[in-house]
């Protein structure tokens, strides 16, 4: 097996690692009860005096501070208890005196939500990718064990014109347990229309449906053409063409539960992008589509199409338009360190079901995310989420892929014959909600 990416993509601090805070996250406007756990006997709270020093990170310099006095645990641990003010992230420093002054142990840090977001939880997951059943390079069950092993919590094998690749892949791991959700997926590429759409959880599959009788989808995409009465050049039949297909292909994927996205719009090919300017504004502001695809799995040469999209976004929004958004890699390998683990989604969702996923990004509660290798990380979407997820990926996911990583690793064994694993990974199994639950408090 091929080990050329990062297992761990995101650097742990000594914070995440050697001590357990219980919450991290909390209710905003709240009275909430912490515990910081050394995890090694040598760290260790011994006797003393202690101080507990709590404040915003959006408001450090206008002295908003609470300063709590308190002694270790018995045990070893520190407790104590505090009002949480508004929805951000604060900063709790430990100190200690050493008989002159306190000096600073460590710094944790927690998060408060409103109560609409606290009931939520973040997942992490791609929705564009590939196998060798297109123009991948890997297995599809390799594929999913590869995700897992870098911390994905849902994704779908969406392999161009093929929707079997993903049927494969779940075949093996819906009879296995584990805490990745992986679901049905496909690139969709209707006769005749270069546009790309991803089928995310469709129950069936498009590309099937147009290639089983096309007589029928040419039939119900000129009737859906000759509905158009307001695109900027009426006179451009080809392009009228196109956004019907793309509309009868959307619908589709609708019918079957999936989710619907329109994909990478400024991808250059050749001596210009795909499709016109004039057809992506189109499509955007009609939202047939579910999702758009605002950062696509462009290599760094290729920066200036997720510029682009992010421009176009920016753009569509200010003329009042809400885009729902996500983030995909597109990759085509595992082990090529490339794309693969570069780029994603994280969606705040009830839980990670098809259909929690689906009305969260609906409802504009995703982001989509950049962590290209030697780089920092770059988030994109409404204001109030890209803090929160900025948080996720420094304070939250660290150890939550360090999770993932043992139960993708089993996951492989199992790709490749080795039953043997099946009861290791059921006794493994959430290993991750647990962790989750005690960043929650619960």
């Amino acid at each position: 097996m091929a080990e050329s990416y990062t297992a761990i993509k995101s650097s742990i601090k000594k914070t995440q690692s050697h001590y357990k805070m219980m919450p991290k996250i909390v209710r905003s406007n709240a009275r909430a009860d912490f515990r910081i756990v050394p995890l090694y006997e040598k760290l260790k709270f011994g006797a003393g005096d202690y101080q507990i020093i709590i404040h915003p990170v959006m408001q450090i310099f206008q002295g908003k501070q609470t300063v709590i006095e308190t002694k270790a645990n018995d045990d070893g641990s520190i407790s104590f208890s505090v009002d949480i003010g508004d929805e951000q992230e604060y900063n709790v420093y430990l100190r200690k005196n050493n008989g002159e002054n306190y000096v600073n142990i460590e710094c944790f840090n927690i998060y408060a939500l409103n109560d609409d977001l606290y009931g939520r939880r973040p997942y992490r997951g791609d929705m564009h990718l590939h196998t060798y059943f297109s123009d991948g390079h890997e297995d599809p069950r390799y594929v999913v064990s590869s995700y897992r092993r870098v911390g994905f919590d849902f994704m779908a094998i969406t392999d161009h014109r093929a929707y079997a690749p993903s049927v494969y892949a779940k075949e093996l791991y819906d009879n296995c347990k584990t805490d990745m959700a992986l679901y049905y997926g496909e690139e969709v590429h209707p006769p005749e229309n270069p546009v790309h759409m991803v089928n995310f959880g469709g129950s069936f599959s498009v590309n099937e449906l147009i290639n089983n009788n096309k007589d029928n989808y040419y039939a119900e995409v000129r009737a859906i053409m000759e509905t158009i009465t307001d695109y900027p050049d009426m006179s451009c039949e080809k392009e009228l063409y196109m956004y019907a297909s793309c509309k009868w292909v959307f619908e589709k994927i609708t019918e079957g539960g999936g989710i619907s996205i329109f994909c990478h719009p400024y991808w250059r090919v050749g001596d210009g992008y795909y499709i016109s300017d004039r057809l992506t504004e189109y499509i955007l502001k009609k939202k047939d589509f579910d999702a758009y695809e605002l950062i696509g799995g462009y290599f760094k040469h290729e920066v200036p199409s997720n510029e682009l999209q992010l421009a176009k976004y920016n753009q569509v929004r200010s003329e009042g338009y809400k885009l729902p958004i996500v983030g995909v890699s597109d990759s085509h390998g595992c082990d090529r360190n490339e794309l693969m683990n570069w780029y994603g989604t994280i969606v705040f969702a009830e839980s990670d079901s098809l259909e929690d996923i689906k009305a969260a990004i609906k409802d504009l509660k995703s982001v989509a995310y950049e962590t290209v290798e030697g780089e920092s990380p770059r988030v994109h979407g409404e204001f109030r989420y890209v803090a929160y997820a900025y948080y996720l990926l420094r304070e939250i996911f660290p150890i939550h892929d360090l999770h993932c990583s043992a139960e993708g690793a089993l996951m492989y064994r199992l790709s490749i014959g080795d039953e043997t694993v099946r009861p290791i990974l059921e006794a493994l199994s959430g290993t991750c909600r647990k962790y989750m639950d005690e960043i929650w408090g619960q």
